[in-house]
């Protein structure tokens, strides 16, 4: 009977319009950076003209008990002319419809109101901004309302989700605008969701709506969003413990979340935050035993590709450990200089030279210092016994001058250490977020393959902590195994595999810790041979150039070359560093801007010497040939194409330098036959000349590098004064470059097939 009365019209009908109103009301209330969410009218395009006729009112009411406030205006202004389109056009269409509709109308309002209304306030751009915010948000709740009525579900497809996520957001800031003594309606509806999310959907939804909460409360209010800033730290954990009954999992939540709020703000505060959590668990009982999961459709993506991104992240992470500690045990050995005694620095610089100096340092010296120290304290207070001291007045300025210098410089080292102890902190953090994400969600990844694989790793007795196989956007395979043990038969797995699929792989193995990560790819169109050599000036014991080549996980090539700024061991320490760095972390799949930003922080705070280093990196894309050049304070680049030579230059800073230096990129096409030279200053440009003349002649990268070296110091004058290296590359390609542009083309627009027999 009861059933039946509520799905009857008479019932439903006043129901829905009770709703709506009470909608209209609350959506009007919470702001947005001051600015009325736009959800009200979004809600009004997609419904009926009835409906939107009860949010108007609604939003109506909300205006007349606020106090008529002036930002309420342009809503109220929409929801008029909503209501006023839905009646002309009262039927349903498609989410898309819809949203163009609510936009434009809302467009036509913001215009009606600034013109007429407010006399050409000026306001129009930020009406039409809201204005296409409202037709975003009418798309969406208009398509989850759609998906609902056919599929019982909300498709949370990859494009969408970011959106459904903000009108999530808005949502809370919404209510957020009902804040009684006791307790926020915002807070209260984000903290339930949260832990429902939680606990139906794991840690990552948890997370993700925990911060989504936080966010949306404290764009209405600051103050209010304090206390919790660790909602998504607290939902993250509830995430991982969703197996526990709820007689625990309730009071769990509960203590990390009043314990995390107690510590972010007032007594006050709390008692107001105990309140909510208390109505916030008591709803979430209510509602725990829901299947939520039913009604939300996630995107689904392959568990194997997950649990090997994983395993990626897990090894760039060991990367920046390794980096860390090797990082914080160079800083323990560097000492920092201790700032000059002010009294001792007057002493030298200005009583040496006086004829009493005797009679003051070594007669009477307590008494002496005694008087200074006294004259440190209060420079502007003569001491009577300094009256008849020829340098009283040098005396006066220069302790105060010296103790200036001394307190600057305590600031320094102070300044320093802080920067290492952040550098160090930041580094941790990197470390733990890349060992939790997963974001080369890009890759391909091809089970049947690395079940081949693993096949293939079982029958040669290897023992193994991942492997997967993968294509890259050129369509090139890749394959990634993780072992630990010490005789891993590389190349017998590399032939295995060569044959099963018919290609043609290269290979290339990259140690961290205990941990080997042994690459297979599938050999490239493109690749570099190279020469590289250095040597060390006449007056130097160790050369402060480092240079290194080295192929990735996917067969790309890098070209590295540093110079150490000064000379000696602290240039080649700096110079070292910085190839060792960037090898490492670029090999472990870091992207160069990364790295190089990375390493610059780094050297800024290794020392408080210059410790300044060049960085020149050649990056060749092994499937188009494509040639990148960063440079940071480094000498020209050499690159011969099309039988001209052209100078990469570019004004950049060397890393350890500056705080934000970012690198100066280049980019170039090249073919098979180009030459590069990378080359610190070492080699003058007076023999730039000399080189374009060798360049044409088809020298192997070897013989090329060997004649720069010999005609090197006629260039210097005679004597080389610096220290030299040339890295000495030549691009190759296994097909011309009209079968490469073909090839490229359909590989632009073909789907992977798979390659097994």
């Amino acid at each position: 009977m009861l059933k039946k009365l509520v799905k009857s019209e008479w019932v439903q009908i006043p129901l829905c319009c009770i709703l709506a109103t009470g909608g209209g009301y609350l959506l009007s209330i919470g702001t947005v950076s001051g600015i009325v969410s736009p959800l009200a009218a979004a809600v009004a395009g997609i419904c009926s003209p009835l409906y939107s006729f009860c949010i108007l009112l609604g939003a109506l009411l909300s205006y007349c008990i606020q106090g008529a406030p002036e930002e309420m205006q342009f809503l109220l202004t929409c929801l008029t002319a909503v209501f006023c389109i839905r009646i002309f056009f009262c039927e349903s269409y498609k989410p898309w419809i819809s949203a163009v509709m609510t936009a434009f109308t809302c467009i036509g309002a913001g215009m009606v109101l600034d013109i007429f209304l407010q006399g050409r306030s000026g306001k129009l751009p930020l009406y039409i901004l809201e204005a296409f915010m409202t037709g975003t948000a009418a798309y969406f709740i208009s398509d989850a309302v759609q998906n609902l009525k056919e599929n019982k579900k909300i498709q949370l497809s990859t494009g969408k989700s970011f959106t459904y996520a903000i009108c999530y957001l808005f949502c809370i800031t919404a209510l957020c605008g009902i804040d009684f003594q006791f307790c926020n309606l915002g807070r209260i509806a984000g903290m339930t969701i949260t832990l429902l999310a939680a606990r139906q959907f794991r840690q990552a939804a948890g997370t993700l709506c925990g911060a989504l909460t936080a966010c949306g409360v404290v764009l209405c209010s600051v103050s209010l969003g304090m206390p919790l800033l660790f909602l998504p730290v607290t939902a993250m954990l509830a995430g991982f413990l969703y197996q526990i009954p709820n007689a625990f999992y309730i009071p769990v939540f509960f203590l990390m979340q009043i314990c995390s709020s107690a510590v972010l703000d007032s007594s006050i505060a709390v008692i107001r935050i105990l309140a909510e959590l208390i109505i916030s668990c008591t709803l979430y009982a209510v509602f725990c035993q829901t299947g939520f999961r039913k009604f939300i459709s996630l995107p689904v993506t392959p568990a194997a590709g997950e649990r090997q991104v994983v395993q990626q992240e897990i090894f760039l992470s060991q990367a920046l450990q390794e980096l860390r500690e090797e990082s914080s045990a160079v800083m323990r050995h560097l000492t920092l200089d201790s700032p000059a005694d002010p009294i001792q620095q007057a002493k030298t610089e200005i009583c040496q030279e006086c004829k009493y100096f005797q009679k003051c340092w070594k007669l009477h010296q307590e008494q002496t210092e005694k008087i200074f120290r006294q004259l440190l304290h209060t420079p502007s207070v003569m001491p009577e016994i300094l009256e008849t001291c020829p340098e009283r007045k040098h005396i006066s300025d220069k302790i105060h001058v010296c103790a200036q210098r001394r307190t600057v410089s305590q600031i320094q080292n102070q300044h320093l250490i802080s920067n290492r102890e952040m550098m160090l902190e930041s580094l941790r953090l990197l470390e733990h977020i890349t060992a939790d994400s997963a974001r080369r969600r890009s890759l391909q990844f091809c089970e049947a393959e690395t079940a081949v694989l693993k096949n293939m790793l079982l029958r040669c007795a290897v023992n193994y902590e991942g492997c997967f196989v993968y294509r890259l956007r050129s369509g090139r395979y890749a394959a990634e195994i993780y072992s630990a043990q010490e005789d891993f038969p590389l190349a017998t797995i590399q032939e295995l595999f060569s044959r099963q699929t018919e290609k043609d792989f290269s290979s290339v193995s990259i140690a961290q810790k205990r941990i080997v990560k042994h690459c297979l790819y599938e050999i490239p169109a493109y690749s570099l041979v190279y020469t590289l050599r250095s040597q060390n000036a006449p007056a130097y014991e160790r050369c402060g150039d480092h240079a290194d080549a080295f192929t990735d996980s996917v067969g790309n090539q890098y070209l590295i070359l540093s110079d150490g700024m000064g000379s000696g061991s602290t240039a080649a320490l700096a110079s070292r560093i910085a190839v060792r760095t960037l090898r490492n972390l670029i090999r472990c799949d870091m992207p160069v801007d990364s790295a190089l930003h990375l390493l610059n922080a780094l050297l800024m705070t290794e020392t408080n010497t210059e410790n300044f280093a060049t960085a020149d990196i050649l990056f060749l894309n092994a499937d188009t040939g494509e040639l990148l050049f960063y440079k940071s304070g480094s000498a020209a680049a050499l690159f011969y194409h099309a039988s001209e030579m052209h100078q990469i230059t570019a004004k950049s800073f060397p890393l350890g330098m500056m705080a934000d230096a970012p690198p100066a990129k280049i980019t170039m096409q090249a073919q098979a036959g180009d030459e590069i030279l990378l080359l610190s200053d070492g080699v003058s440009e007076a023999e730039y000349s000399y080189i374009r003349q060798l360049l044409p002649q088809n020298f192997s990268t070897e013989i090329l590098t060997d004649k720069i070296f010999e005609k090197a110091a006629v260039f210097h004058g005679g004597v080389l004064r610096d220290d030299m290296t040339v890295i000495s590359a030549q691009v190759t390609s296994r097909i011309s470059p009209a079968q490469q542009k073909q090839t490229h083309k359909k590989r632009q627009h073909s789907t992977p097939q798979t390659v097994l027999r």
